[in-house]
Parts: structure tokens; C-alpha cells; sequence
């Protein structure tokens, strides 16, 4: 046909709306599009991207509230396994519960070790066996709480293997293909009611059997933890009441070492008491690189 249509055929009038910030009625722009078939149509480009009613730029979800929340709010770290790293508390710990202090001694420094590589059978542990004495103080009462009144079956000791500067943990190494274990031996101790050689008595954590795979300057840190009937559940997490860590180290090669030493009166005292460490009375002259 030679005639050409001059009609147009429209969408209804647009609603008026409201930009965010603005009480001024705005009217989207509109503008003619050609048809194929002759004829031509309004288009609205409101229609592409038509906010939906009520909406508003700076609106926020109650989902996306608490995304937001869970990103700011910083994980409380918690003990878990061998490379659980947790903040350093400091020696002493304050029960606000029981209104008690909590204080740890290191009454036994390790002094050296021999490194027992990544066999299972030469095991060589650190020497002397590390000693930590636990001091209980009630808040309004002068000197410690008689030890025989606390409930001791609660109390636990975990100690961690670390950096001689006391900054990076050193409990895993790589060993292909698997990851082992660095400090090796019972990683936990339950306190002892012992007396020590002037006959004062006190509550004691002793590790006899730590050995270390590799030599290198390190230092050793326990962390006391009390359990409630709460620890007992599944998926529970104990609280860390203090922490303290040892002197520096050192860790020797088999040819480098040179040798254990004879056993201290305190471990000696405790031996004598029942407790099971190991216990040397005389020291022989190494030879051929090995202690004997």
C-alpha cells in the first residue's frame, strides 16, 4: 500500500512517581519507535527498570542486616584440637562466678631435648619434665584456698608447642603426604595433690612424656581450663581461665645433644609420692654421640 498509517497506538498514562530524596512529581521520558508493520508505538523507558512500590535506594533486607552483623562481629576463638589458636590471657585468670583467681607457675622449666625425628619407637622426652603448680586465691581472703576443698577432677592442663618468641605456633608440621604432629606424648595433665621437697603442699601438673620431631628453639604454652556439666555435651567448648608459657628451649640432633640430666629434687619429691616420672640418680659420660 502507498499510504502510510498516521495513527499511533500508546501504552495508558503513566503514573507519577517519586525519586528517593525528592517530593517533585518526575515523568519518565518517552519517545516514538517506528513499527515494522507501518505503524509506530510509545515507549516507556520506565518499563526496563520500574522500582518495585515502596521501594527505597537505601533500604536493607533483614537477611542482609544479619550478613552484615555476622561479617563485623569478630569469631570468638575457642580451644579445638592441636592448632586451635586462642589469644593469650595472661598467668593469672579471674573466676567472676566463684569471685577466685586462678595462677599459674611454671615450677619446673624445661631445660632441653633431644629430637625423636618421625619414627614411632625412639621417643625422647623433653628434659626435665615440665612442672606447672596451680595457685587458687578466694577474692577478700588473704593467702591461697586450702587445695583440699577444690573439686580437682575438673581442672585440666593443655599444653601447645611454640616459637621460642612466643609468636607462632608450632604443633603441625607438613610430612608428605600428611601433616604430623610435633609435640608428641600425653598433651594433657590432671592436677596432683604433692607436696614439694620443704613439705608444702599444692596442686601440681607434671608432663614425663613430651618428645618433640625436630630440633629448633621453642617454648611450650599451658592453658587452664575448668570443665562445667555443660563440657560434657556434644560439640562443647571449654572456657580458658589463664595461660602461661615456659623459658626457651633447645631442641637437638642426636649427634648435637648433649645429654639428659640427673633428675631435680622436685621430680624426685613427686616420684617418691607416687607420681610417675622419670626419675635418674646418676649421670654417665656420653660416648659415640648418644646419651646412655
Amino acid at each position: 500500500m502507498d499510504s502510510q498509517y498516521t495513527t499511533t497506538s500508546s501504552l495508558p498514562p503513566p503514573t507519577q512517581y517519586y525519586a528517593t530524596g525528592s517530593t517533585t512529581a518526575t515523568t519518565p521520558s518517552t519517545h516514538t519507535i517506528p513499527d515494522t508493520m507501518g505503524s509506530s508505538y510509545i515507549h516507556d523507558s520506565r518499563q526496563q527498570h520500574r522500582p518495585p512500590p515502596g521501594y527505597e535506594e537505601n533500604e536493607t533486607t533483614n537477611e542482609q542486616q544479619q550478613q552484615n552483623t555476622q561479617l563485623s562481629t569478630p569469631q570468638q576463638p575457642v580451644v579445638g584440637g592441636l592448632s586451635g589458636i586462642e589469644p593469650y590471657c595472661g598467668a593469672i585468670g579471674y573466676d567472676e562466678r566463684e569471685k577466685r583467681t586462678y595462677e599459674l607457675v611454671v615450677c619446673q622449666q624445661p631445660l632441653h631435648a633431644r629430637m625423636c625425628g618421625f619414627g614411632e619407637k625412639d621417643r625422647r622426652p623433653i628434659d626435665p619434665p615440665p612442672i606447672v603448680k596451680l595457685i587458687v586465691q578466694q577474692e577478700g581472703q588473704q593467702g591461697a584456698v586450702d587445695v583440699q576443698t577444690l573439686q580437682t577432677p575438673f581442672f585440666v592442663l593443655h599444653v601447645t608447642l611454640w616459637s621460642a618468641d612466643r609468636e607462632e605456633e608450632r604443633n603441625i608440621i607438613s610430612n608428605p603426604p600428611k601433616c604430623t604432629r610435633v609435640l608428641m606424648g600425653s598433651l594433657v595433665s590432671s592436677p596432683s595433690l604433692l607436696k614439694n621437697p620443704a613439705g608444702e603442699q599444692g596442686l601440681y601438673f607434671a608432663f614425663p612424656d613430651l618428645s618433640i620431631r625436630t630440633e629448633g628453639r621453642y617454648t611450650l604454652r599451658f592453658s587452664l581450663m575448668k570443665l562445667a556439666s555443660s563440657d560434657f555435651q556434644t560439640d562443647a567448648k571449654s572456657k580458658i581461665i589463664a595461660q602461661v608459657f615456659s623459658d626457651p628451649f633447645t631442641v637437638y640432633s642426636a649427634k648435637k645433644f648433649p645429654g639428659m640430666t640427673e633428675s631435680t629434687e622436685l621430680s624426685k619429691a613427686f616420684a617418691k609420692q607416687g607420681l610417675k616420672i622419670p626419675i635418674r640418680n646418676d649421670v654417665r659420660a656420653r660416648k659415640g654421640g648418644s646419651d646412655i
